[in-house]
């Protein structure tokens, strides 16, 4: 039985994939694991000086890259928010995140350690690689 070339008849365009879009959900986003938050700024009360280095240091440089570029300076790696169970770091984040239309991916201490050797650096790499 001779199986014909028929490549040549169909093509799949970036329009086919938009409308793909509308009907599927990215696996990563099914398990749960990456979104888009629903909090923004108005949830968040005070914090005018935070909200305005948090813009800077992450919005400004994913909305408008080609002012550091133009500059020749480059954009901060990111930001480090630390202190004690609830003062808010990760209503911040998902603030920043839900403004830059960023997925947001949620990870808490006791998921990336283990007792065993090496396997706290392998959740490590493996949520990296996810990521």
């Amino acid at each position: 039985m001779e199986i014909e070339n028929q490549s040549s008849e169909y093509s799949i365009v970036f329009a086919d994939v938009k409308h793909a879009l509308t009907k599927i959900q990215p696996s990563a986003q099914r398990e749960g694991f990456s979104v888009i938050p629903d909090i923004n700024w108005d949830d968040i009360g005070a914090l005018e000086n935070l909200r305005a280095e948090l813009e800077h240091s992450i919005l400004l440089p994913i909305s408008e890259p080609q002012r550091f570029l133009q500059f020749g300076v480059k954009a901060p790696a990111g930001v480090l928010l630390y202190g004690p169970p609830g003062c808010g770091k990760t209503l911040l984040a998902k603030a920043v995140a839900n403004q830059s239309m960023a997925n947001f991916i949620a990870v808490k201490g006791p998921e990336l350690l283990n007792k065993y050797v090496g396997e706290s650096e392998k959740a490590v790499r493996e949520l990296f690689q996810r990521a």
